[in-house]
């Protein structure tokens, strides 16, 4: 039967060449007889023509339909060899792995950090779009500062003399979207950091220098209360000696009692009180007594609020950093994710944090993100009612430049390939070395036009994963079992959706409206059709996805269709 089917091909194959040669014949000749129906010497008439045209083409189907036959039968044996492995969905969050070869930048900047040489307070902006890795990169730099610390903490004396140990503290400024929260959250975030790191000396290191600050300023109460805690003591000693309080009543004189009286009350109310309230709270964490003492319903009301926030900083710096000459690094993450309110409050309570010595801080900034919101905010400096974004971009640029001392641009990625592979890494059962070979490549060609981000990288690894499981079902279940593509010839339409779906959408329209002239067909075999379609000529993206487009030359449009009923629930429709 395979040799009567081959021999078939070879004739249908000589047959077609025979007609094509015919009609080239005549085409030639109609060239030298342009008016061929007033022409007497001019043989062939245009029905003639069409009927070799038409048998031609019949040929040709019947051509197709032998090699797809044959196609199909080898798919359905490679499916059926095919051991199926589940995915699972690639998470979107930071990583402490350098997917992105940034660790030598981050070494830089927290080389900048703790150097002894750089003089704190100081503040750097981590600017990117969102999606392009900025947490991960302050995870990097915090690691890099850990590196750094431990050589110090193992008297590494180049690193020692050269660098200060580094304390960092985590700010998740989308957790606090609350503008009553941020400068007590913030101030919450340091306090338990140096809890965790100092442990149950935190709070006597911290309570000794807030009474020192509270003596210096206080002075005057501390000698009252020492002078009547004396004289308590002294009434209770000499007069009060081995008798009952009714017998020094009746025994002393009325101006003993009384001073013994107030001596009493006063010491009850200005020392033993105060000292069990500090003995209550000394069981809670510091950042918990700070967030009670600070946070009234009206505390925005309560003149010193500020001034309070700012003692406690101080007081917690002084007993944390200043013996040692360490530096705390407060890393500000998701601001740009937090509502317009909350990000002007943010800035606002930064000015109390900013002229602190010994903190640094590291904001990951999205810079329209972040503009935007500062320049709504002081809408006051527009001399006019409508300001376009550009405007509003340039204003928020020029006010971020009062808190942000170094500014620094995360460099965009344009080759994925190592990302890709870290990302696959453990499917590669699912994602076989072909299929993530073409992925890679393609990526890096739309990368030469669009740029893609960390996070929409992901996205579209999920997408492919969801793309591939319902491909796996689709074999399972022998559904389209004659037009079942693969998946490196999905992943080529899958991304030219993706990226272009208006070059997309006038592709499938045509082969939706023409199949059945075009059975069998290759998509090198009618793009000369489609690529002079008015619509398609006329979409701006044509010169970008033509990379795209040459992948799918050697697939057949039955793929292509099938593919495309895949991808529709997993594209947006109105992505452009």
């Amino acid at each position: 039967m395979r040799v009567e089917k081959k021999m078939k091909v070879e004739e249908l194959r000589k047959e077609i060449k025979k007609y094509t040669e015919e009609l080239n014949n005549i085409y030639d000749s109609s060239a030298d007889y342009p008016h061929e129906p007033n022409n007497p010497e001019y043989e062939h008439s245009p029905d003639h023509v069409e009927i070799l045209e038409d048998q031609l083409s019949r040929l040709e189907l019947e051509l197709r339909e032998y090699e797809y036959t044959d196609e199909a039968v080898q798919r359905s044996i490679e499916i059926d060899d095919l051991i199926f492995n589940e995915g699972y969905i690639i998470r979107d969050s930071e990583s402490t792995n350098d997917l992105l070869s940034r660790a030598e930048q981050a070494l830089e900047i927290s080389k900048l950090i703790s150097n002894k040489k750089t003089l704190s307070p100081l503040t750097l902006g981590i600017y990117g779009p969102w999606g392009e890795g900025k947490s991960s990169f302050l995870r990097l730099i915090e690691t890099e500062l850990d590196n750094i610390n431990v050589n110090i903490k193992n008297d590494y004396k180049d690193v020692k003399n050269k660098y200060n140990k580094t304390h960092v503290v985590r700010f998740d400024a989308s957790e606090y979207n609350d503008q009553d929260k941020i400068w007590f959250s913030m101030l919450s975030q340091l306090f338990a950091k140096y809890e965790k790191e100092v442990g149950i000396r935190a709070r006597i290191k911290y309570g000794s220098q807030v009474l020192k600050v509270s003596y210096r300023e206080n002075k005057w109460n501390y000698i009252i209360n020492f002078i009547l805690l004396s004289a308590f003591i002294a009434w209770v000693v000499i007069f009060t000696k081995d008798k009952s309080i009714v017998q020094v009543i009746k025994d002393n004189a009325l101006y003993t009692n009384i001073l013994g009286l107030i001596s009493t009350a006063a010491v009850a109310t200005n020392i033993v009180m105060p000292i069990l309230k500090k003995i209550k709270s000394f069981s809670k964490p510091m950042s918990e007594k700070i967030i009670s003492q600070l946070k009234y319903p009206d505390y925005k009301g309560l003149l010193g609020t500020r001034e309070k926030v700012k003692e406690s900083l101080d007081a917690l710096i002084e007993a944390w950093t200043k013996k040692r000459g360490d530096k705390i690094v407060i890393m500000v993450d998701e601001l740009d994710r937090c509502s317009e309110k909350t990000i002007v409050e943010f800035f606002d309570a930064l000015q109390l944090f900013l002229p602190v010595e010994s903190i640094i801080h590291v904001i990951s900034i999205n810079q329209e993100a972040v503009c935007y919101s500062l320049a709504n905010n002081n809408s006051h400096f527009f001399d006019k009612e409508i300001v376009s974004n550009s405007e509003k971009l340039t204003f928020g640029q020029k006010y971020l430049e009062k808190y942000i001392s170094i500014p620094y641009h995360l460099p965009k990625e344009y080759y994925y390939k190592d990302y890709i592979t870290c990302l696959l890494n453990g499917q590669l059962n699912l994602y076989g070395e072909s299929e993530t070979d073409i992925l890679v490549q393609s990526i890096n060609d739309i990368t030469k036009y669009k740029h893609i981000t960390p996070r929409e990288m992901k996205k579209i690894i999920n997408l492919l994963l969801l793309s591939k499981e319902r491909l796996i079902n689709i074999y399972k279940s022998k559904d389209y079992i004659h037009h079942i593509p693969k998946f490196d010839e999905y992943i080529s339409w899958f991304l030219l959706k993706y990226f272009y779906p208006k070059s997309a959408e006038i592709i499938i329209d045509y082969l939706e409206k023409y199949s059945d002239y075009n059975k069998y067909k290759t998509y090198n075999q009618i793009k000369d059709i489609i690529h002079n379609i008015k619509d398609f000529q006329e979409n701006p993206n044509i010169k970008e996805s033509e990379i795209l487009l040459k992948k799918l030359d050697n697939i057949r449009i039955e793929y292509i269709i099938i593919s495309n009923e895949i991808s529709e629930s997993l594209i947006y429709k109105t992505q452009i």
